[in-house]
């Protein structure tokens, strides 16, 4: 194995044509973390956001290395480590929120935020899965405490996070109303869920029955409106960080005698395990709506920030 490697390096915050490829030194694993040969990478809004300055920028040193997302096989291991060993297949949410370093041909990760990936499970599929799955998980459970047979609405539901919190929620019985545009009605119909509504020609809160959990994913007006179809004492979980602990909701939510909580994942190998489990027995699917080579790090970011795609975006190496 050469001592260098490629990477998508970001000298400068700005837009997606800022990322060069560039060759660095391979990074050795102290005492509790692997060596991962990345394969795939999963992209998520929080990269670019990050990217452009935003986001978690505020955690990286320039010149960075983005990416939090990480599928790949171990190829040398640290001391202590003892869940994995060399040639296993990984995957995981590194470091986050701190650098990940993710965009890359190699990658050390802590041994404590990764999972073997089940067999029957790509590369790619496994990339997609980290980011969006914990924090889907995290919301549902964690923070809106989620239990059989609840009516729970998800806002932005083809998107990464939302498609995954979709399935979740029907694993759990849960009744479930979904926000999309609708072409991707067909596609949460498969996922199971039980009412659609098109955003962009209805109002939810007009068709939408009360709930007891919203899950947002768009923070601002919509967090906002969604109050207005929770039950007395329901839960608001709002995602994006740009809107936390905005005023008009947390007035509108105290008006309304409902709870709303805002949260940011964190890694859990522990919680990877679970949605490996359920990766490996067909009760979890992660849509790869497309992939880029690493070299592709531009094209990618750029259709990363367009939006409106059905899943994930995959980094492939």
């Amino acid at each position: 194995m050469s001592n260098f490697m490629q990477a998508a390096i970001l000298p400068e915050f700005g837009p997606a044509t800022a990322f060069r490829i560039e060759k660095v030194a391979i990074p050795l694993p102290a005492a509790g973390q692997v060596l991962v040969k990345v394969k795939a990478i999963g992209l998520n809004p929080v990269d670019f956001k990050t990217r452009s300055g935003k986001g978690y920028a505020s955690y990286q040193t320039l010149p960075a290395i983005l990416g939090w997302d990480i599928a790949g096989e171990v190829v040398s291991v640290g001391d202590g480590v003892s869940k994995f060993s060399i040639g296993d297949r990984i995957f995981g949410m590194s470091n986050f929120p701190n650098p990940g370093n993710a965009y890359a041909e190699y990658a050390v990760v802590q041994e404590e935020e990764f999972a073997i990936i089940p067999k029957n499970i790509s590369y790619e599929i496994a990339a997609g899965t980290p980011l969006a799955g914990l924090t889907a998980w995290e919301a549902l459970f964690d923070h809106a405490g989620v239990t059989w047979g609840q009516r729970v609405l998800i806002q932005a539901a083809a998107g990464g996070v939302g498609h995954i919190a979709v399935q979740l929620a029907k694993w759990k019985r849960c009744f479930v109303a979904a926000t999309a545009s609708a072409a991707n009605h067909p596609f949460l119909t498969e996922l199971g869920v039980d009412q659609l509504v098109d955003y962009k020609t209805q109002r939810f809160e007009d068709v939408v029955e009360k709930v007891d959990v919203v899950i947002d994913g768009m923070g601002g007006e919509t967090a906002l409106r969604s109050i207005d179809v929770l039950n007395p004492g329901g839960i608001l979980v709002s995602l994006p960080s740009m809107y936390k602990d905005d005023p008009a909701v947390i007035a509108r939510a105290k008006e309304r005698g409902v709870d709303v909580k805002w949260m940011s994942v964190r890694p859990s190998g522990e919680r990877m395990e679970q949605l490996a489990f359920l990766l490996s027995n067909n009760r979890l699917k992660v849509q790869v709506d497309e992939t880029f080579p690493l070299t592709e790090i531009v094209h990618a970011h750029q259709r990363l920030e367009d939006g409106h795609g059905k899943g994930k975006i995959v980094l492939t190496v």
